[in-house]
């Protein structure tokens, strides 16, 4: 976010406060899974477990990351940035 001077710290502090208000529930993800969509799509494993629970719990996922918004589109995963 600052690195690249998206936001401010008071817009930083609105999203975070936005963000807060969002309902979490942890899951754990399916570790085989995850390791054949990072095969396949030529992601970090650590990316393909976010992807892996959007898929299985058919939640969006949220995220800056733009090779990782567009491989969740090859999954049928809506994005959503914060």
């Amino acid at each position: 976010m600052f690195k690249r001077n998206r936001l401010t710290l008071e817009e930083a502090r609105k999203g975070f406060a936005i963000f807060k208000s969002i309902p979490l529930r942890v899951v754990k993800p399916d570790f085989d899974n995850a390791l054949e969509i990072s095969r396949q799509a030529g992601i970090y494993a650590y990316d393909a477990y976010f992807l892996d629970c959007a898929v299985r719990h058919k939640s969006p996922l949220l995220t800056l990351d733009q090779k990782l918004k567009r491989t969740a589109l090859l999954f049928n995963v809506e994005t959503m940035e914060v």
